[in-house]
């Protein structure tokens, strides 16, 4: 069998000469010897064990198969995959959170409305307890086909059944960015939305999904999405504060270097910014990877980070702290900033694929 190293796999090297391999989004890891790592590099493309073997001798041999029974070679088809990351959808209780935001729901309902037709074939991307994929049976399509990895795909059904649409919503159980449909669709809905839209690092699995499965005159739900920014004049005590010596002794400035490293999510009062920034307008599908420019008014000790999402023409879902709280609320990054022009970019974490790194002027934090 050919095997390949993880997408996200992590190598770190240990004083005693082993390294500490991990990949965070499968939830595998192992203790091996620093010469494994030769294995892996030639395992960035798919390798049998009689190739290694051949190439690097014996031990190469014992290598691979320590790898692949500890996760860290896999088939090619499952390098890309998050088990780890999906398992966590498998719950009501993710679910709570998102089926208690009444903006999001209100905002599909609305989007689905204006969209689906009378007959249409819909498709319901990343389905989970299959709340859109009723609705846009409920709004008139025929059939709509409910992917979903997780065992959520059990309830799909019943919820449908209950809501009087059981013979029209069909649930497909796999990979959003591997499942080949029977049939064209006109309309995808997609809620793989993480903190700054792109932050659940599912783009590119709905971007496959739609063009293997739709239609050219495909349309979208949401249609596109818009990223907004806006300065905080100071930095809130929440953001880094925690992170000093305490007045008892104890001392966390250590932690301080990885807390500017990454984003803190929580509702934002409007008094806490300064004038949004609209970043750039993104049309779905799309990939996560993205850059532009913008410019602050003012001086900026943390920024603030939302989107909006347009679900079809005239309907907008809005996410920002002048607008009613969701699920995603906003995210915090700790990063200042001159008042002045500046370049942003958005790319995957290397260590999960569900993490996005947002890098301004150079400044990376990391958001999910």
């Amino acid at each position: 069998m050919r095997l390949v190293r993880p997408r996200d796999l992590l190598v770190t090297f240990e004083p005693d000469g082993m390294v500490l391999l991990k990949s965070t989004s499968r939830g595998a890891g192992a203790r091996a010897p620093a010469w494994a790592v030769g294995v892996l590099s030639a395992c960035e493309h798919p390798r049998t064990r009689q190739e290694l073997v051949e190439g690097m001798g014996p031990a190469a041999g014992q290598a691979f198969d320590g790898l692949a029974a500890a996760g860290l070679l896999v088939p090619e088809e499952e390098a890309a995959a998050t088990p780890v990351i999906f398992a966590n959808y498998a719950g009501v209780d993710v679910h709570r959170a998102m089926l208690n935001d009444e903006v999001r729901l209100r905002g599909y309902w609305e989007g689905l409305g204006a969209v689906v037709r009378e007959g249409d074939v819909v498709i319901d991307a990343g389905s989970g307890t299959g709340v859109l994929a009723v609705m846009a049976a409920l709004r008139g399509a025929a059939r709509v086909y409910a992917i979903e990895r997780t065992d959520m795909a059990a309830v799909i059904s019943k919820v449908a059944v209950d809501s009087g649409v059981g013979d029209r919503v069909i649930v497909v159980r796999g990979d959003v960015g591997t499942v080949q449909l029977p049939e064209k669709a006109r309309v995808m809905v997609t809620e793989t939305f993480g903190h700054f839209a792109v932050a659940e690092g599912m783009m590119e699995d709905v971007l496959a999904c739609a063009e293997r499965n739709m239609v050219p005159e495909r349309v979208i739900v949401p249609g596109a999405f818009t990223l907004h920014l806006a300065p905080m004049p100071v930095s809130p005590p929440d953001l880094l504060g925690a992170f000093r010596v305490y007045d008892s002794g104890l001392d966390l400035r250590c932690l301080l270097g990885d807390a500017r490293g990454r984003a803190h999510d929580r509702v934002v009062e409007p008094a806490e910014v300064g004038p949004t920034v609209d970043l750039c307008t993104v049309s779905m599908p799309c990939e996560t990877e993205l850059q532009c420019e913008f410019e602050l008014s003012q001086p900026a000790e943390a920024l603030c980070a939302w989107f909006t999402l347009h679900m079809a023409p005239g309907v907008d879902m809005l996410s920002g702290p002048h607008d009613p709280p969701t699920h995603w609320k906003q995210s915090l990054l700790p990063i200042r900033l001159p008042a002045g022009r500046h370049s942003l970019e958005i790319s995957r974490a290397p260590e999960d694929g569900r993490t996005i790194v947002i890098a301004i002027d150079g400044h990376e934090v990391r958001c999910r």
